[in-house]
Protein backbone atom coordinates (compact mmCIF):
# COMPACT_ATOMS: atom_id res chain seq x y z
CA UNK A 1 0.00 0.00 0.00
CA UNK A 2 3.08 2.59 0.62
CA UNK A 3 4.37 1.86 -2.60
CA UNK A 4 0.82 3.04 -4.30
CA UNK A 5 0.94 6.21 -2.50
CA UNK A 6 3.94 6.87 -3.63
CA UNK A 7 3.07 6.73 -7.11
CA UNK A 8 -0.10 8.98 -6.23
CA UNK A 9 2.37 11.74 -4.49
CA UNK A 10 3.04 14.91 -6.42
CA UNK A 11 6.84 15.68 -5.86
CA UNK A 12 8.95 18.46 -6.47
CA UNK A 13 12.37 19.44 -7.02
CA UNK A 14 14.50 20.23 -4.07
CA UNK A 15 17.44 22.70 -4.15
CA UNK A 16 19.52 19.61 -3.78
CA UNK A 17 17.84 18.27 -6.73
CA UNK A 18 18.38 21.50 -9.04
CA UNK A 19 22.02 21.15 -7.77
CA UNK A 20 22.21 17.82 -8.57
CA UNK A 21 20.77 18.91 -12.45
CA UNK A 22 23.83 21.26 -12.23
CA UNK A 23 26.69 19.78 -11.30
CA UNK A 24 25.91 16.14 -12.26
CA UNK A 25 27.63 15.02 -9.61
CA UNK A 26 25.70 11.19 -8.30
CA UNK A 27 26.15 8.39 -10.59
CA UNK A 28 22.37 8.45 -11.43
CA UNK A 29 21.18 5.86 -14.47
CA UNK A 30 20.40 8.19 -17.57
CA UNK A 31 16.16 7.58 -16.54
CA UNK A 32 16.80 8.67 -12.86
CA UNK A 33 18.58 12.13 -14.38
CA UNK A 34 16.12 12.05 -16.95
CA UNK A 35 12.89 12.13 -14.29
CA UNK A 36 14.93 14.32 -12.35
CA UNK A 37 15.17 16.26 -15.25
CA UNK A 38 11.29 16.50 -16.08
CA UNK A 39 9.72 16.08 -12.74
CA UNK A 40 7.43 18.66 -11.19
CA UNK A 41 4.76 19.18 -8.87
CA UNK A 42 1.79 19.20 -12.34
CA UNK A 43 1.56 15.24 -12.46
CA UNK A 44 1.53 12.39 -9.90
CA UNK A 45 4.97 10.00 -9.05
CA UNK A 46 3.31 7.16 -10.59
CA UNK A 47 2.67 9.62 -14.45
CA UNK A 48 6.05 10.86 -14.76
CA UNK A 49 7.38 7.20 -14.54
CA UNK A 50 5.06 6.14 -17.32
CA UNK A 51 6.42 9.34 -19.44
CA UNK A 52 10.11 9.11 -19.00
CA UNK A 53 11.27 6.32 -20.98
CA UNK A 54 12.94 3.40 -18.89
CA UNK A 55 12.40 5.38 -15.26
CA UNK A 56 11.30 2.59 -12.88
CA UNK A 57 10.16 2.82 -9.21
CA UNK A 58 13.94 2.45 -7.72
CA UNK A 59 14.63 5.47 -10.01
CA UNK A 60 11.94 7.72 -7.98
CA UNK A 61 13.37 5.81 -4.48
CA UNK A 62 16.94 6.71 -5.61
CA UNK A 63 15.87 10.40 -6.15
CA UNK A 64 14.23 10.67 -3.06
CA UNK A 65 16.48 8.61 -1.08
CA UNK A 66 19.26 11.23 -2.39
CA UNK A 67 16.86 13.92 -1.55
CA UNK A 68 16.74 15.29 -5.11
CA UNK A 69 12.49 15.05 -4.83
CA UNK A 70 10.61 15.31 -2.07
CA UNK A 71 6.75 14.65 -2.01
CA UNK A 72 4.22 17.87 -1.29
CA UNK A 73 3.47 18.61 2.02
CA UNK A 74 6.92 16.41 3.10
CA UNK A 75 8.94 19.84 3.37
CA UNK A 76 9.75 19.98 -0.20
CA UNK A 77 9.04 23.31 -2.25
CA UNK A 78 5.43 24.04 -3.03
CA UNK A 79 3.88 23.04 -5.96
CA UNK A 80 4.31 24.99 -8.69
CA UNK A 81 1.11 27.27 -9.78
CA UNK A 82 -1.00 26.45 -12.52
CA UNK A 83 -2.54 30.01 -13.56
CA UNK A 84 -0.21 32.64 -13.57
CA UNK A 85 1.88 33.33 -10.67
CA UNK A 86 0.45 36.45 -8.25
CA UNK A 87 1.55 39.11 -9.82
CA UNK A 88 2.29 41.49 -6.41
CA UNK A 89 4.81 39.16 -4.94
CA UNK A 90 6.49 38.13 -8.23
CA UNK A 91 7.09 41.69 -9.72
CA UNK A 92 10.43 43.33 -9.69
CA UNK A 93 11.90 46.66 -11.44
CA UNK A 94 10.76 46.36 -15.22
CA UNK A 95 13.90 45.31 -16.76
CA UNK A 96 14.89 47.12 -19.71
CA UNK A 97 14.25 45.80 -23.32
CA UNK A 98 11.02 44.05 -22.18
CA UNK A 99 12.17 41.49 -20.44
CA UNK A 100 9.79 39.67 -18.15
CA UNK A 101 9.03 41.14 -14.68
CA UNK A 102 8.98 37.96 -12.44
CA UNK A 103 11.89 37.80 -10.11
CA UNK A 104 14.54 34.86 -10.59
CA UNK A 105 12.16 32.60 -8.32
CA UNK A 106 8.95 32.95 -9.71
CA UNK A 107 10.53 33.08 -13.23
CA UNK A 108 12.00 29.65 -12.80
CA UNK A 109 9.22 28.02 -11.03
CA UNK A 110 6.44 28.96 -13.82
CA UNK A 111 9.07 28.20 -16.63
CA UNK A 112 9.61 24.90 -15.06
CA UNK A 113 6.31 23.82 -14.17
CA UNK A 114 4.52 25.33 -17.23
CA UNK A 115 6.95 23.69 -20.17
CA UNK A 116 5.08 20.68 -20.83
CA UNK A 117 1.93 21.85 -20.45
CA UNK A 118 2.47 24.59 -22.98
CA UNK A 119 4.56 23.05 -25.55
CA UNK A 120 3.82 19.02 -25.12
CA UNK A 121 6.09 16.62 -23.23
CA UNK A 122 9.20 15.71 -25.67
CA UNK A 123 9.02 19.94 -26.74
CA UNK A 124 8.51 20.70 -22.98
CA UNK A 125 11.15 18.09 -21.35
CA UNK A 126 13.54 19.73 -23.86
CA UNK A 127 12.94 23.58 -22.49
CA UNK A 128 12.84 22.01 -18.99
CA UNK A 129 16.69 21.14 -19.77
CA UNK A 130 17.62 24.29 -20.82
CA UNK A 131 15.79 26.07 -17.58
CA UNK A 132 17.76 23.65 -15.53
CA UNK A 133 20.73 25.03 -16.81
CA UNK A 134 20.43 28.72 -16.82
CA UNK A 135 22.52 30.27 -14.61
CA UNK A 136 21.01 33.86 -14.34
CA UNK A 137 18.41 35.60 -13.98
CA UNK A 138 19.03 37.09 -17.69
CA UNK A 139 19.10 33.61 -19.13
CA UNK A 140 15.58 33.09 -17.46
CA UNK A 141 14.50 36.07 -19.33
CA UNK A 142 15.62 35.18 -22.45
CA UNK A 143 14.11 31.34 -22.12
CA UNK A 144 10.96 32.81 -21.16
CA UNK A 145 11.04 35.62 -24.27
CA UNK A 146 11.55 31.71 -26.41
CA UNK A 147 8.83 30.25 -24.87
CA UNK A 148 6.45 32.96 -26.06
CA UNK A 149 7.71 32.48 -29.37
CA UNK A 150 7.50 28.71 -29.52
CA UNK A 151 3.78 29.26 -27.57
CA UNK A 152 3.07 31.33 -30.73
CA UNK A 153 4.16 29.46 -33.27
CA UNK A 154 3.08 26.30 -32.05
CA UNK A 155 -0.54 27.45 -30.58
CA UNK A 156 -1.49 30.86 -31.85
CA UNK A 157 -1.32 34.11 -30.61
CA UNK A 158 -3.78 33.48 -28.13
CA UNK A 159 -1.86 31.39 -25.96
CA UNK A 160 1.41 33.55 -26.74
CA UNK A 161 -0.60 36.42 -25.14
CA UNK A 162 -1.63 33.90 -22.30
CA UNK A 163 2.00 33.10 -21.87
CA UNK A 164 2.77 36.83 -21.61
CA UNK A 165 0.52 37.65 -19.42
CA UNK A 166 0.97 35.54 -16.87
CA UNK A 167 5.28 36.44 -17.45
CA UNK A 168 4.38 40.16 -17.36
CA UNK A 169 5.42 41.14 -20.82
CA UNK A 170 3.11 43.55 -21.97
Amino acid sequence: MARHNVLDQLHSKTEAGRAEIRARALPLSRAARNLLLVLDASKTAGDWLRLVAGATEADLTTLRQHGLIAPQGAGGPPPVATTAPAAPAAIAAPPAGGAPLLDRAALYAYLSGEATKLLGPFKGYAFALEVERADSLAALQALALQLVERVQKAKGEDAAAAVREALGLR
